[in-house]
């Protein structure tokens, strides 16, 4: 197939694993990863989030690349071409379309955390937090998430960031930045393992994480399990459709979609061995909360020697895995607008660029100005209206209809699509796996099981189950 759109290609596969893999290193890896499988079965948890990133993310993940090599173009242009070739409606565009406003709503709330992340790594590095007890490190957050300007300044400098690399052309921007910042964060990341090996704490850490506690398991740690393993990999967002629009045809997607799955796998329980053992060192307990690094951790830094420098890395490791997210999401927003518009990528980016910024002002404000000022989100069924959000921020309305509405439904679609809508023959010779069987597994997954679970996902997420 040949080429129409664009001539980028990921230079290797190690490469693009290298990439896909820092896109699905997420704030929440750090944040909340660690606690929520500690406090869930520790290990139990750790086997069954394995167990749903190969039933329902493998499966997922390589259709999405699939997809996007298919159709060599942004996510909406995709869809359509590859369902005029199979005589389906081109409305299938409109599923590509929703994927990327998810991807767009995400960066803008993204964009405000990471603000707070690059702030902390320099306050963090100036000893600001150096000799603050752990309620005068609480209530510097609260200050600041209070204070609107400052808020706004952190998240304006991170998106002038974000848009300053992803305007630069694909190779010396996006694939130039993964393959800086994704070492970096690995370096990062094994140095405080290897540190915290020499903790007395760290047995409890292991204890905590990878010690399966089969008595507590209910069908609750299943279902966070299975949320988790869906949320992890970018799917349903457009990143993994355009990444596979950059993918050569000689690099094969199953072995690709594998390697991806272990790293994050591997990733997520060297950061939650570590993360652990530093909270039991300075005598904390995890929380699962997105704010407890920024309220509890910079104490827990200041009580060791170089504390100040370990965790301004700490946040500096927050704030690259920011971008690598931010970026990823980025890409298929900027090609469509490119495509839609017939612009450049620089304009594509600033247009981009100042709609994140702006939707990113509500979740500033959320937290300050207009905190408190909640309101409901409902639908109606079957003549009754269900709340699914009561007294929402803007934040949480965002959340809401990113991660929690448009994501789980876009993932099911593009099951329907993949599964009963292209032809078997097409997708066996753009996966061609090493035997019949794999392909088989692949096509009732996609066909069967991961609907089902996709469902399950989207009606727990909306708390219907």
């Amino acid at each position: 197939m040949s080429r129409p759109e664009h001539s980028f290609q990921w230079r290797s596969q190690s490469t693009f694993v290298l990439v896909a893999a820092g896109a699905t290193l997420s704030l929440n890896d750090f944040l909340t990863l660690p606690v929520l499988v500690g406090q869930n079965g520790g290990g139990i948890f750790l086997i069954l989030y394995a167990f749903f990133l190969f039933s329902l993310g493998m499966p997922l993940l390589m259709a999405e690349l699939m997809l996007g090599r298919l159709g060599q173009s942004d996510p909406s242009r995709s869809l359509e071409i590859l369902a005029s070739q199979q005589k389906a409606s081109v409305n299938w565009k409109i599923l590509g379309f929703t994927s990327m406003l998810a991807a767009f709503i995400i960066i803008a709330m993204l964009s405000v955390i990471a603000g707070w992340s690059l702030s902390y790594s320099f306050k963090s590095l100036m000893g600001v937090y150096n000799g603050v007890t752990a309620d005068g490190v609480a209530q510097l957050f609260k200050e600041f998430v209070g204070d609107a300007e400052r808020m706004m300044l952190w998240h304006t400098l991170f998106v002038i960031l974000l848009m300053s690399i992803s305007a630069q052309p694909l190779k010396s921007g996006l694939e130039r930045m993964f393959r800086f910042a994704v070492p970096i964060i690995l370096l990062i990341l094994i140095s405080g393992f290897v540190l915290a090996t020499f903790s007395p704490e760290f047995t409890r850490s292991v204890e905590f994480l990878l010690y399966a506690d089969f008595a507590n398991v209910d069908a609750q740690i299943a279902l966070l399990a299975l949320q988790r393993a869906f949320y992890t990999l970018a799917l349903g967002v457009g990143v993994m459709m355009i990444f596979g629009s950059y993918l050569p045809n000689n690099i094969s997607i199953g072995y690709s979609a594998g390697l991806i799955i272990i790293i994050d796998l591997l990733l997520s329980i060297v950061i939650g061995l570590s993360l652990n053992t530093l909270v039991f060192d300075s005598g904390m307990e995890p929380v699962i909360e997105n704010q407890f690094a920024f309220r509890a951790l910079p104490y827990a830094f200041s009580q060791f020697q170089y504390g100040e420098l370990f965790g301004a890395l700490f946040f500096l490791l927050l704030t690259l895995a920011s971008l690598t997210t931010t970026l990823a999401l980025m890409e298929a927003p900027v090609r469509y607008i490119q495509r839609k518009f017939e612009t450049n990528r620089i304009r594509a980016v600033i247009y981009i660029g100042l709609g994140i910024w702006l939707l990113g002002l509500g979740a500033v404000l959320s937290y300050s100005i207009w905190s408190g000022n909640g309101f409901t989100v409902s639908f109606f069924f079957l003549g009754d209206a269900i709340r699914l959000v009561n007294n929402a921020g803007f934040y949480d309305v965002m959340v809401f209809l990113s991660s929690h509405l448009i994501q789980p439904l876009v993932a099911l679609f593009l099951c329907i699509f993949v599964g009963w809508i292209l032809p078997r023959s097409l997708a066996f010779n753009e996966l061609r796996p090493s035997r019949r069987f794999w392909f088989e597994l692949w096509n009732y997954s996609i066909r069967y099981v991961a609907p089902m679970l996709i469902l399950v996902v989207a009606l727990y997420s909306l708390g219907l189950v």
